[in-house]
């Protein structure tokens, strides 16, 4: 199980461009840093996301909620 966290987390990096994987609206936002683990161990990282009326934001996402689109590659 931690593997597998460790494998989602490096996958992501400062700067990427995610959408939300649980959301019927796939709201896109860019990856502003990480924060630790959740009460379950899970990774967290907040984001910025693109649309205006999705609050709060930033906000504290799941990585294993988030879906990477783009890959930065000046960032972080």
């Amino acid at each position: 199980m931690t593997s597998r966290r460790t494998r989602v987390m490096s996958k992501l990096r400062v700067g990427d461009l995610v959408i939300r994987r649980h959301r019927l609206l796939k709201t896109q936002g860019t990856v502003l840093r990480f924060d630790g683990e959740d009460e379950n161990g899970a990774s967290r990282a907040w984001i910025k996301w693109s649309h205006p009326n999705t609050l709060p934001n930033p906000s504290l996402e799941a990585v294993d909620d988030l879906e990477l689109l783009e890959r930065t590659n000046g960032a972080g």
